[in-house]
């Protein structure tokens, strides 16, 4: 009800500022139907009324009521029986949701009930399983029968993907911003053409901001090489841009033109294989990650232990491509919708192509960093046995070369001696010749 209150309040707001500013009939009227449909709408129940059609669900808002749903579960009760009991109550106030709006659901009421169960309980287990019971026992659990170095690999690839999904929506924020500021000027247009006043651009700009990690999302999926579509009225991608009658909404005027320079479109598409590649190469050689290293020089070569030090960085970043790909398929296909039954009947990416472009470029970057470790490794250890050789040959050639100098030392000593020996002999001969 916090979440409904505060969104009709402000939508009572945007009403009365357009109908005082654009004149007509006071929209305020209206008020309460939108607000008990964008409700819904948030919980994945578009609507349609006349010729427009709305399923786009927007994320921010569904983001703002699953953590408004956890924050409550955390601070009254975690149990069994209050998640039973605030489920059967919400399904019943979005029932009535649904029995007072004057626009047409595109789902019947059981299936959008059980789409807004869904979402509750989703809320209810992000706010209850982390302090829950059951989270200690399932801790306590693996610690207790699994190696430390398998859970830390495992709890190591869930921060991956958690990183990288959090990394990649900044990175579309950033696009979606780089777009508002360059075509800034086509907005404006827009809302000259729809003779929209000031306090108006304002009002809708802000709940423009509801749909904002969609654009993201479609920002996302344009920059490394997928694109998104305005139904069969436009197509935006890195290689070509068009657009034929598109409605006078304000926010279709930010998407972006297409790049000509094919640097610059290699360059873009290779973000998630390069951030894929340097997290892992990080995460590969850090003490307090894998640790992944030679030894110290004076160490025996132990096979095993080198080959072991590499299969956990593979489990890990096996989870991590896994988790990745669930998410981002789960969150593309969110991320659109329609705006109407025909030209306008799918609005936004295509998620099998938009998870791709993601997803598989950042396990290539994994893999990569993969190989560059165990190519770095091999090359120390065949440095050292290089080294190691060397110093040896260079020790025997030191000992045959000692060997050779007592041998000449020996000879040129018996040769001496013998000489002396001959001499001695001649004088005594002499000597004893009359």
């Amino acid at each position: 009800m916090i979440f409904t209150i505060t969104l009709g309040l402000f939508m009572a707001l945007t009403l009365l500022m357009i109908s005082m500013e654009e004149g007509g009939g006071t929209l305020s009227n209206f008020s309460v139907s939108l607000t008990l449909a964008v409700a819904l709408l948030c919980q994945g129940a578009g609507f349609h009324a006349s010729s427009i059609t709305v399923t786009i669900i927007p994320l921010l808002l569904t983001a703002l009521l699953i953590w408004l749903v956890a924050w409550l579960t955390r601070k009254l009760s975690t149990s069994p029986k209050a998640y039973v009991a605030g489920l059967l109550s919400w399904v019943a106030i979005m029932w009535i949701f649904t029995q007072n709006v004057v626009v047409l659901l595109e789902d019947p009421v059981w299936m959008v009930l059980a789409k807004t169960a869904i979402f509750f309980t989703l809320g209810f287990l992000i706010g209850a399983i982390p302090g829950s019971s059951m989270t200690k026992t399932i801790g306590k659990f693996i610690t207790d029968n699994v190696s430390k170095r398998l859970s830390d690999s495992l709890k190591l690839g869930l921060l991956n993907a958690v990183i990288l999904i959090l990394g990649y929506l900044v990175i579309g924020l950033i696009t979606v911003i780089v777009w508002a500021v360059t075509n800034q000027s086509a907005m404006v247009r827009v809302f000259n053409l729809a003779n929209m006043q000031t306090g108006s651009r304002i009002m809708t700009t802000i709940c423009t901001l509801g749909w904002l990690p969609n654009l993201c999302l479609w920002a996302l999926s344009w920059l490394f090489g997928s694109g998104f579509s305005i139904g069969d009225l436009a197509s935006f991608s890195l290689w070509h841009d068009h657009a034929l009658g598109l409605p006078a909404v304000p926010v279709f005027a930010i998407f972006p033109q297409a790049l000509s320079n094919d640097t610059l479109r290699l360059c873009l598409m290779a973000i998630p294989l390069v951030c894929g590649c340097l997290l892992t190469l990080v995460e590969l050689f850090l003490p307090r990650c894998f640790a992944i290293g030679a030894g110290k020089p004076d160490e025996a070569f132990n096979v095993g232990k080198t080959i072991g030090q590499f299969v956990y960085p593979i489990l890990s970043f096996c989870l991590t491509s896994g988790l990745m790909a669930i998410v981002m398929n789960i969150l593309f296909t969110l991320s659109s919708g329609a705006l109407g039954q025909h030209r306008l009947a799918h609005v936004g990416v295509d998620t099998i192509a938009s998870s791709r472009v993601v997803c598989l470029p950042s396990t290539l970057g994994f893999s990569l960093a993969w190989l560059i470790s165990v190519v770095v490794i091999a090359l120390v250890f065949a440095s050292r046995m290089l080294f190691d050789y060397l110093r040896s040959r260079n020790a025997a050639d030191a000992m045959q070369g000692d060997d050779n100098s007592s041998a000449d030392h020996s000879i040129t000593a018996v040769s001496a001696e013998t000489t002396d020996g001959i001499g001695q002999t001649a004088m005594d001969s002499a000597a004893e010749k009359p």
